[in-house]
Order: structure tokens, then C-alpha cells, then sequence
């Protein structure tokens, strides 16, 4: 297992390879179908008016659709350690006319630079699993919230029942050696168990937690070309191993992967659905 700052400098690189990716295909990723972003809001229940925080918002989902709960009177900040995913973010909201949301970089998990009670809810959609220290974020959002105040979270399941995930690392193992076992430490799938979730909430001083599994649509592609030309471009650690390959094994690697796409997607859009847990927790009034 690598140490925290060696897996944060490393989600650095990654997530400035993949940031292009992620704005060329946001809709697609968002799942217009998927539940994932309606479950998060209705789960803190956002007011206009309200402040709203978004941990960890990448190019600013689900930002956008918080700063239309809580209305031009409401504010939005959202967190992420990748510059690149800020500006990302920054040049949605301006094309969009997003003028109640703020986008700052944060140095990691543990040093969010939030003052207390500054906000009225916040939501954190699948980036607990990527942080070394989660409980230290949700300590800092505990303090940060007003009493009263409500987090929820998302993170992927039983990583079997992930699409993408299964697809991909089955494709991706078929050309390249992996390891006998997946390493340990942050990741896509490293909150995937609902007691540790729950563990977290309940630590970080979290009252009323709850964590409830569900099926959603997580991406959405035409075909599957396109869907493994997204993988392509918004798969960090896939993006830096394609970088390395000769140009015969990336082209082999790319047909089976789109091979395998159809194989499951014959007839039409590809929509790659998966298990996520809903985790949520109220602060407590005095």
C-alpha cells in the first residue's frame, strides 16, 4: 500500500490526464437516466437561500444542480484537489450562467480551509473512496455545517455489479499483466462496504446515519466505440498505461474493448449501470 501524499500526488496526475475527458464527455457521465444526483439532493434537502458545499465536485457535478436548488439567493462552493477539474468546472458555470457557484483547488482532504458552521448542507458524488483519509473530510464538513445541518454521499458498491468498472479492468487484463490481487488503499471501489461507511459518518460525529444501496445508470454512451473512446480519454491510470504501449498492443487493447462493448450492447446506446451507496447523517442541534 502506497502512503497517503504518494496516492495523492499520483490522483493529481491522473485527474489532470483525464480532466479534458471528463468536460468533453460530462453529460455522458452523468447518466441523464441515473439517479445518483436527485438521490444525493433529496437527501439534504437543499432551500433557496441555503449554502451549499460540494466535496471533492470535480467539473462540477453535482454543483450545477445544487446552485439551481438553492437558487441566485443560495451559494455553492465546491472543493477538488485537481486544478484541472476546477477549471473545468469554472468553464462550465461560465458558459452556463452559473453565477451562484465558486470552485476553489484544496491542497487534500485534510486541510479544507472550511470555517465553521459556514454551510447549510453538503454533498459529497463517489469521491470519499478516492481520498487516503475520508474520515478527516468528514470531520472537517461535520465542523464545517451549521447544527442542523445535513451531508449525504455517494460511492460505488459491490464493484461486480459495476459495469464500467467490470468491463474495463476485464479488457484491460486481457493485454496487460495485473497484479494477483488489487492493491490496497484509495480508489474507485474502496468504499464499497456499508458498514465502513456508516463507521465513518458515525466517527465524524454524524447523527441519523444511514446508508442505503441502490442500482442507477452511471454513464450513458451512443455506441460502444464511443464508449471505450471515452474510457480512453477519462480513465486516469488507463490514459497513463496507454501512453507506455506500443501502438499495435493499444490498438488491440482498443478492439477488444469495443468488441466486448458490443458483445454486451448489440443493439443500440450503451448504458453502464452499477450499485452505489447513498450514505447520509445530520449534525446534531446542541
Amino acid at each position: 500500500m502506497i502512503d497517503a501524499d504518494t496516492a495523492r500526488e499520483q490522483q493529481r496526475e491522473e485527474w489532470a490526464l483525464s480532466a479534458p475527458g471528463w468536460s468533453e464527455y460530462r453529460d455522458n457521465l452523468a447518466a441523464p437516466s441515473g439517479t445518483m444526483t436527485a438521490r444525493l439532493l433529496a437527501a439534504v434537502a437543499p432551500r433557496p437561500g441555503d449554502r451549499a458545499l460540494d466535496l471533492a465536485c470535480g467539473i462540477g457535478n453535482p454543483t450545477g444542480a445544487l446552485a439551481a436548488a438553492v437558487t441566485g439567493e443560495g451559494s455553492v462552493l465546491g472543493l477538488d484537489l485537481s486544478p484541472e477539474m476546477i477549471d473545468g468546472a469554472r468553464s462550465w458555470a461560465r458558459r452556463h450562467g452559473v453565477t451562484n457557484a465558486e470552485f476553489r483547488v484544496v491542497p487534500d482532504e485534510t486541510r479544507l480551509g472550511l470555517a465553521p458552521e459556514a454551510f447549510d448542507v453538503a454533498v459529497c458524488r463517489v469521491g470519499l473512496q478516492y481520498m487516503p483519509d475520508p474520515g478527516a473530510a468528514l470531520s472537517s464538513v461535520y465542523e464545517a455545517l451549521v447544527p442542523g445541518g445535513r451531508l449525504a454521499a455517494t460511492t460505488l458498491g459491490n464493484p461486480g455489479r459495476c459495469m464500467a468498472f467490470r468491463i474495463s479492468s476485464q479488457v484491460i487484463a486481457r493485454h496487460v499483466p495485473m497484479p494477483a490481487a488489487p492493491p490496497s488503499g484509495p480508489g474507485p471501489v474502496a468504499l464499497s462496504d456499508a458498514d465502513r461507511l456508516r463507521e465513518l459518518f458515525a466517527d465524524a460525529g454524524f447523527a441519523d446515519v444511514a446508508v442505503e444501496p441502490f442500482e442507477t445508470a452511471l454513464i450513458e454512451v451512443g455506441d460502444a466505440e464511443s464508449c471505450w473512446h471515452m474510457f480512453e480519454r477519462t480513465m486516469g491510470p488507463l490514459i497513463r498505461m496507454l501512453a507506455t504501449m506500443p501502438a499495435d498492443r493499444v490498438r488491440a487493447l482498443r478492439e477488444d474493448g469495443i468488441t466486448t462493448l458490443r458483445q454486451e450492447f448489440a443493439d443500440g446506446p450503451v448504458v453502464l449501470t452499477g450499485e452505489a451507496l447513498l450514505a447520509s447523517g445530520t449534525k446534531p442541534k446542541p
